[in-house]
């Protein structure tokens, strides 16, 4: 049921909405559909081989638990990049048709066109898109695999776009009625428009997230990067494999959360394969899908209530919240049944002593999902086979008794007519009394009385 907190929300925001259309549509150069410029240079993938398994990341992010309750549906994420290429497989379905900003040598900056999804040269945005949303399959998946991707495609690459053409950019994704807003990119200078339309989505009640960049910038005590920086946006760092911070990923005091960001299979451009990308980028793109997770599960929530969520469940790392990490690595699973009681990167009370899943209120750790398991394990397998040598060697030994027993009444000497036998031969068998001439020792004579011939003739 919607209340009438939702209903004066959704009204102004749809309001904003209407006016940011109008306004973005009244944009000069405005085409229709436009055939993009075909790339001077073409990222491609590779196929993964056989076996090579289920996405790694899923089970670092606990997202087989966070889609029995999420999967992202009803939510359009728009990623501000370099295109997606929707033909691969993985993101058949998932993106809308989009949006297309052209630079010129103006006073306008920039020419829009409106395109369908299936040109990215670079491949930056098609392995952001396919983070956030690609289908769940054997080899990898997006974080929120049934929410939509609306990609707005730089056609210069979004680290050439003019100030003006990033926000009108970002007006452009608000207009599109998304909920959340993806800025895989990372600027050392504040720039007006840029802050401006930044301002305008957070007014618009849209998630904006963005990556921290990977200048390796630690500095604590400024070196701030936009749209990071500005208020209302989620400052994305990145950390490795180990969940530790890679030295790439910039810090500050700005950075709000960190997400994994070492070498990630991704989808990419021309209809099929697999490439590696890594960094701040990646990781902007995880949170962006987990937040994705949250506004289709709590539509309710305001953009601020689903950044406050994320941030209150993230797994801190080192203790509790720092400048390299923020509040710590997103969690999906945690941020979906985050019960609130306090800030969970500092343990509730702000003092920073926060020490994992035990420290947070209210938060419900992921279980390892049951796995089939062999009958028996390696422990018990070893146990049996021993048990088998033990049990084949007492029916040897039943079997050898015999033969044994017979040894041993010989004295453990070899057998008759064995080498070496010094036992004098064994004496022949003795006839019976009276037919001892049977065995040759006493022949009777030839001219001996035979018993048959007594009789006198």
């Amino acid at each position: 049921m919607t209340t009438r907190r939702g209903r004066a929300r959704a009204a102004t925001a749809a309001a904003a909405t209407a006016a940011l259309c109008a306004a973005t549509l009244a944009v000069p150069g405005l085409a229709p559909r436009a055939a993009a410029e075909p790339c001077r240079t073409q990222a491609t993938g590779e196929e993964l081989p056989e076996g090579a398994g289920p996405y790694p990341l899923v089970d670092r992010l606990g997202l087989w638990q966070a889609w029995d309750l999420a999967i992202g549906e009803g939510v359009t994420v728009a990623v501000i990049d370099s295109g997606v290429d929707a033909s691969h497989p993985d993101l058949a379905g998932q993106v809308s048709d989009g949006s297309e900003y052209n630079g010129v040598a103006s006073a306008d900056e920039f020419e829009r066109t409106a395109v369908a999804p299936v040109q990215d040269c670079a491949g930056h945005g098609t392995a952001v898109a396919g983070l956030v949303a690609a289908h769940r399959s054997d080899h990898m998946s997006g974080v929120a695999p049934g929410a939509t991707v609306y990609p707005v495609r730089m056609d210069d690459g979004v680290d050439r776009a003019t100030p003006g053409t990033l926000a009108a950019a970002i007006d452009d994704a608000v207009a599109a009625g998304a909920g959340v807003i993806n800025l895989s990119l990372a600027r050392p200078v504040d720039d007006a428009p840029v802050r401006d339309a930044v301002a305008r989505a957070v007014a618009a009640d849209v998630v904006v997230v963005a990556a921290a960049g990977n200048e390796g910038n630690q500095n604590v005590s400024g070196g701030l990067m936009y749209p990071a920086a500005y208020d209302g946006v989620l400052a994305v760092a990145s950390v490795g494999d180990d969940g530790q911070p890679m030295d790439s990923s910039n810090a500050g005091p700005w950075v709000d959360l960190a997400a994994y960001g070492e070498e990630l299979t991704v989808v990419a451009p021309g209809g099929s394969g697999y490439r590696t990308e890594a960094g701040t980028s990646m990781a902007a793109a995880q949170v962006s899908g987990a937040a994705a997770l949250v506004r289709s599960r709590f539509p309710e929530l305001t953009a601020a209530e689903v950044a406050a969520r994320l941030t209150d469940s993230a797994t801190p790392v080192s203790g509790g919240r720092n400048d390299r990490t923020g509040a710590g690595i997103v969690d999906p699973f945690g941020a979906l049944t985050h019960l609130g009681g306090g800030d969970g990167a500092t343990g509730g009370d702000g003092s920073g002593s926060g020490d994992g899943a035990a420290a947070r209120p209210g938060h419900v750790p992921v279980q390892a999902i049951p796995r089939d398991e062999p009958l028996l394990s390696a422990t018990a397998a070893t146990a049996l086979a021993w048990s088998g040598v033990l049990l084949l060697a007492v029916v040897l030994g039943l079997l050898a008794a015999p033969a044994v027993r017979r040894a041993a009444r010989r004295g453990w000497r070899a057998g008759p007519g064995a080498d070496g036998d010094e036992r004098p031969p064994a004496a022949p068998p003795t006839a019976p009394a009276g037919l001892s001439w049977l065995d040759g020792t006493h022949r009777p004579a030839p001219d001996a009385a035979r018993p048959n011939r007594n009789r006198t003739r």
